[in-house]
């Protein structure tokens, strides 16, 4: 937007809150369309995005109260971001009060019932890092047996995701050659990870 465009639609907004102070209540649909896109995206950045929309209107129902307020000491597009940012901070206000209220109506048993499922929550998400992690080692175990050929095309083809005619352009070898190899360097790393397989170690 130019310089020019920005002081037009300044003053464009300027007249509507002019005339909304002048009793014409219906021009401050002119200022909500002016600004909801910015306000939109200010609050996207603050709430979580099922809370965006409802914010976003306490903080227009806010600025058409206090429009008598506003004195021209910023530009108005600021003044309005101002009311938006006091929104957001309300809404997590009311949102930890709300819980805290909530918590605070438990009795022990509840307590006690929730403080458990919080454990367990952790616990799952604990072993699901060792999970990852363990896979993790498992694969790099197995890709250090493949050859360097082998490895090269596994990486670029399955832990990378790249196309096979980019995967042939960075080995520097046809399209057909680098579909055999990666057909071929799966079946090894197949072979490779069920060797590898830790369950294989306790099989009856």
């Amino acid at each position: 937007m130019s310089e020019s465009d920005s002081r037009g639609d300044e003053a464009f907004v300027l007249e509507s809150v002019r005339r909304v102070l002048a009793g014409d209540i219906e021009a401050f649909s002119a200022i909500v369309n002016a600004h909801q896109k910015l306000i939109a995206a200010d609050l996207a950045r603050r709430l979580p995005g099922q809370d965006v929309q409802e914010v976003a209107q306490d903080a227009f129902v806010r600025a058409f109260r206090a429009l008598p307020s506003y004195r021209h000491e910023a530009p108005f597009r600021i003044w309005m971001l101002r009311i938006a940012r006091h929104a957001a901070m309300d809404f997590w206000r009311r949102k930890y009060r709300r819980r805290s209220l909530l918590f605070s109506e438990l009795d022990d048993a509840a307590l006690n019932h929730v403080e458990t499922a919080q454990q367990a929550r952790l616990a799952e998400q604990a072993a699901d890092r060792d999970a990852r992690e363990a896979a993790r080692e498992w694969l790099e175990t197995a890709l250090r047996r493949l050859s360097p050929d082998d490895r090269a095309v596994i990486t670029l083809v399955e832990l990378e995701e790249r196309s096979m005619e980019d995967a042939a352009r960075r080995l520097g070898c046809g399209l057909a050659a680098v579909k055999v190899r990666a057909f071929r360097a799966r079946r090894r790393l197949k072979a490779v990870l069920e060797d590898l397989r830790p369950e294989k170690d306790y099989a009856p």
